[in-house]
């Protein structure tokens, strides 16, 4: 019982922090550093992460 309780807290952890980071990304679309990067880096798309 113990291991299924903390099965399902860490399967909502998850959808709930990958939910909120797609959210988060769309209400601040292009105000980032991974939207904006492209302008003060030289090289254009080059992605150093």
């Amino acid at each position: 019982m113990l291991t299924v309780v903390f099965g399902a807290a860490f399967g909502f952890q998850m959808a709930y922090d990958t939910g909120m980071n797609k959210l988060w990304d769309n209400i601040n679309r292009g105000r980032q550093w991974k939207d904006i990067r492209s302008k003060y880096l030289e090289g254009g798309d080059e992605d150093d992460e």
